[in-house]
Formats: structure tokens, C-alpha cells, sequence
């Protein structure tokens, strides 16, 4: 990503951008009963050591893929839809910004955190996961807890962002933007996370 060098390195909160509204009403309405159907969402935990043990004190939440190819037709259809809606508001962050890069969306899955579901701090880009830009869509909002929060750099503070269904937020993958989901207390959270290279 080429960065300009006119923006402050302590205005480095300026490169989180907020899209809100999204979906119109109907369609997030319907996305929400997918959501919240019977989708096989996996153990979205992280498998760590040689003996590949799962550890939901790192990552606990439900993860199910719209990029693998044995969907129906309407879950290939929301795959589709998606991937368009995300690569849209990507070249639009790179616009507002003036950045030039020309990104592609690698990876959607939706996410479905129950009572106790959280992910700790951490980054999205690493030596197994190479990415640029990362994406995170907020399905609904009617739960506790389960907060979006970006770490602050040489700060021991956070920046949370307001739960706010039908809200996008992009942001770079990497070091500098560590961010955690805090547990859910009550509900269920259900996100959308996407990745771009």
C-alpha cells in the first residue's frame, strides 16, 4: 500500500474508515434470517502447536466460508453480492484516502459469536496470511458485549468502534492495527470479515 506521506504518523486512526448503511433495509433484513438460519458455522477457533490443538481462549466463534465452491445458490449468490458490495467500498477507502492500490478481495466468511464468543488482540496479516486491507461488517447489533477495538500505537489505549448494524469498517492488515472482539455477554453477534490483497 503506498501511503502519503503528508498525513501525520499520530493520525494514523484516519486510515479505520466507517461506512454505514451499507445494504438497503430489505436486503440486510433478509441477510440477517441467513445468518441467523442453519448455516454450518465451524469451530472458528485457532488451532496452535504440532499437535493442533484448538484453543477457543484465543478465538471463539462460529465461522462459516462464502468463498468455498459447494454453496447452494443462494448462499453463492450472497458470496457474489458481497464480494461486490466490499470491492465497491475498497476502491472508495482508497479514493478518500488518495492511496494507490488496486486490492482484491481474497476471503468472506460470516461469523456467528454466541454468549462467551471473543477474539484476543491480534493482527490479520502474517507470514501464512499475506494481506493488505482487512474488512469487518457488522450484521446486527442487538447483543452485549462482543465490542470492536483497535489497539492505539505507542499508547496503552483503544479505540472502540460503536456497534452499529449495517456498518463497514476497513482498515490495514497490519501491524499497526491490532484489534480485538471483546465476549459477548448476551445475544448473538454475527459480522461479516473479509480480507483484500
Amino acid at each position: 500500500m503506498e501511503i502519503n506521506l503528508t498525513t501525520p504518523m499520530n493520525n494514523l486512526n484516519s486510515y479505520i474508515m466507517i461506512f454505514n448503511n451499507v445494504l438497503s433495509k430489505n436486503i440486510l433484513n433478509t441477510f440477517k434470517k441467513i445468518c441467523r438460519s442453519d448455516l454450518n458455522y465451524s469451530n472458528g477457533a485457532i488451532v496452535q502447536g504440532k499437535n493442533e490443538t484448538v484453543d477457543k481462549n484465543v478465538r471463539n466463534v462460529g465461522v462459516y466460508s462464502l468463498s468455498a465452491l459447494d454453496h447452494s445458490l443462494t448462499m453463492t449468490h450472497w458470496a457474489s453480492y458481497l464480494q461486490n458490495i466490499f470491492q465497491e467500498k475498497l476502491n472508495e477507502y482508497s479514493s478518500n484516502l488518495k492511496i494507490n492500490q488496486n486490492v482484491s478481495i481474497l476471503d468472506i466468511q460470516i461469523l456467528k459469536y454466541e454468549t462467551g464468543g471473543h477474539y484476543q488482540m491480534h493482527t490479520d496479516h502474517g507470514p501464512t496470511t499475506p494481506r493488505t486491507l482487512s474488512l469487518i461488517y457488522f450484521v446486527n447489533d442487538d447483543y452485549e458485549g462482543g465490542n470492536l477495538s483497535f489497539g492505539l500505537c505507542n499508547s496503552k489505549g483503544t479505540l472502540e468502534i460503536e456497534k452499529v448494524s449495517n456498518r463497514l469498517i476497513i482498515w490495514p492488515s497490519n501491524f499497526m492495527y491490532p484489534h480485538t472482539v471483546t465476549p459477548v455477554t448476551k445475544g448473538e453477534r454475527y459480522s461479516v470479515v473479509s480480507w483484500a490483497l
